[in-house]
Formats: structure tokens, sequence, C-alpha cells
């Protein structure tokens, strides 16, 4: 990177530290992707009489909804390549994976953040019926594989 630029992100950690990580919220008021699918820790019945009332919500969707929903997940599956990304440029980077840089804090919550879309997507496409996951598994493990 230019040092013009560099200088630009460093002169911005302070406001970044101020303004950008106080926007973080702990990971304890997260929403977490359980909190939107079938509970597990129910009796077998209950949990699978979950499981059914999903598919007859999801069963009347067009599939473009699904196709939305799938690139969505594709996508977030992909973080660990765009972290990677990320922490490789000058000046925002976390080349020890726990720099206190407010650049790098901000990188992997983000990262954790959209983490738990990706999660829900997939739980909630897998739960559905209504896609092929081992086309998606392996269109994900394709695109990570290629570099992105």
């Amino acid at each position: 990177m230019p040092p013009e630029k560099l200088e630009i992100f460093k002169s911005l950690e302070n406001w970044a530290s101020e303004s950008v990580l106080p926007l973080l919220k702990p990971v304890e008021q997260c929403w977490q992707p359980q909190n939107f699918l079938p509970d597990p820790s129910l009796k077998f019945d209950e949990f699978t009489d979950q499981v059914k009332a999903l598919r007859d919500r999801t069963k009347d969707l067009p599939d473009e909804y699904f196709v939305v929903l799938v690139g969505d997940m594709v996508t977030e599956d992909a973080l660990p390549t765009y972290q990677s990304m990320i922490n490789g440029l000058d000046g925002v980077g976390d080349e020890i994976g726990s720099s206190p840089s407010p650049w790098a804090v901000w990188t992997r919550a983000w990262t954790a953040e959209e983490n738990r879309h990706g999660d829900l997507l997939r739980s909630y496409l897998y739960l559905s019926g209504r896609v092929d996951m081992e086309k998606i598994e392996k269109t994900v493990q394709y695109l990570i594989g290629a570099g992105m």
C-alpha cells in the first residue's frame, strides 16, 4: 500500500477505536442461529414437529428465494478467505491473529458476526429440504479452494 494510504488508516485508528468498536456487541448479547431454528434439546417428537413446521413454511416459497439464500450462504462460507485477505493488508491487517489494532479487532468481530449468518442459513436450508446440500457444499469447497 502506498505510504500516503497507509497513513490514512493509521490516522483513523483513534476514530475507529472510539466510533466503530463501541458498536460491537458482547457475544452474550448477540442472537445465535439456534434462536431461530428447531430446538434439538427437545424430546424427539417435539423436535421433529418443529422441523416439520419449518418444512411446511418453506414448501410453497418460490425457488428463486432459495437461490438467493444459497448465494448468501456460499458468500458467508467464504469468510476465511475474506479475513485472510484483510489480514494481509498493510495498516489494517492482523498478521498474528490477535492484534489490538482497532481494524484487526473489528475484522475479527465482523467475521464472527457474519459466521452466524452463514450458520443460520446453512441449517435453515438443510432443514427445509429444498436444496441439494451436497452440491452447495462442493461449491463452497471449490470457492475456498480457488482462493475466494
